[in-house]
């Protein structure tokens, strides 16, 4: 064809070619429309591995908790009104269980973690927990042991901000926050503490929720944080009013798109420590 083109009408020989640079540009933008698809699903392959992939199995066997204040603070498992001196120094295990038998929870020690996740929340982030289906467990998850749920009160006689930290209290027993792997976890098990999430939501204040590594796994999860050394607003968990208690509902959960989890940490146990520290107005 090209060499019968010095005798073709120059107007049809550029029509020739510009449909045949068109044609190429068509088969151009189908390839990289083709590999932006293909990137697309192995992106969304990867992150459906996040979660367990054997269904059935749980998060953990077994969970141990204990929260502790320092500084001017009190905390109860219930509210025992105005009076600080009513309020305790640390919050037990048996105290977490003996709330959730009344509100008809299971007790820690049957509580088996299911991978969940904040992801499909558009709103009250960190309080609203959905399977990998989009099915939300608000309510039913912590009725079947799926996420862990109870209420702590906070109380100062003074104006306070509470933070959660990472300093000991003055007993100095080694109560500072932390999330531990049980000794009987191997390696790929102890990755178990890096899938937990920990959520307060304190009475009309914006919920956070706390990580032991920041890595990112979900976009709408902003109020997440792993810094808790210090007094900032990175780590500041409510403000109280003078001798007037202040619920903080608590969760926790394994993250379902957090990238360790997977199968490898299921059956693993660990346990749970909180620690409160407040700062009083004016200091």
């Amino acid at each position: 064809m090209a060499e019968n083109r010095g005798t073709q009408n120059p107007i049809s020989v550029v029509n020739e070619l510009t449909q045949q640079v068109n044609a190429l540009r068509t088969r151009v933008k189908f390839k990289t429309s083709l590999m932006i698809f293909i990137i697309a699903l192995l992106v969304m392959v990867t992150a459906t591995l996040a979660w367990f992939t054997i269904s059935g199995l749980a998060g953990t066997d077994g969970l141990d908790l204990n929260c502790t204040t320092g500084n001017d603070l009190r905390i109860a498992t219930s509210n025992r009104g105005s009076d600080v001196n009513a309020y305790e120094r640390k919050v037990t295990s048996e105290m977490v269980d003996a709330q959730l038998k009344q509100n008809s929870f299971k007790p820690l020690s049957e509580i088996k973690l299911a991978p969940l996740s904040t992801r499909n929340a558009s709103s009250n982030v960190g309080t609203r927990l959905f399977l990998q289906d989009g099915t939300e467990r608000t309510t039913e998850g912590p009725k079947n042991g799926q996420f862990l749920q109870f209420s702590v009160w906070l109380i100062s006689s003074n104006d306070t901000t509470v933070y959660l930290s990472d300093k000991e209290s003055e007993s100095g027993k080694g109560d500072a926050t932390k999330i531990t792997s049980d000794k009987k976890n191997n390696a790929s098990q102890a990755n178990v503490v890096k899938a937990t999430r920990v959520s307060f939501e304190p009475e009309g204040e914006a919920t956070r929720i706390y990580e032991t590594e920041s890595r990112p796994y979900a976009s709408n999860q902003t109020n997440a944080f792993s810094n808790i050394s210090g007094q900032t607003d990175t780590n500041k968990i409510c403000t109280l009013k003078a001798s007037t208690p202040k619920q903080v509902t608590i969760r926790v959960w394994i993250e379902g798109e957090d990238p360790l989890c997977i199968d490898n940490i299921q059956s693993s146990a660990f346990s749970i420590q909180l620690m409160f520290e407040g700062k009083r107005a004016g200091e």
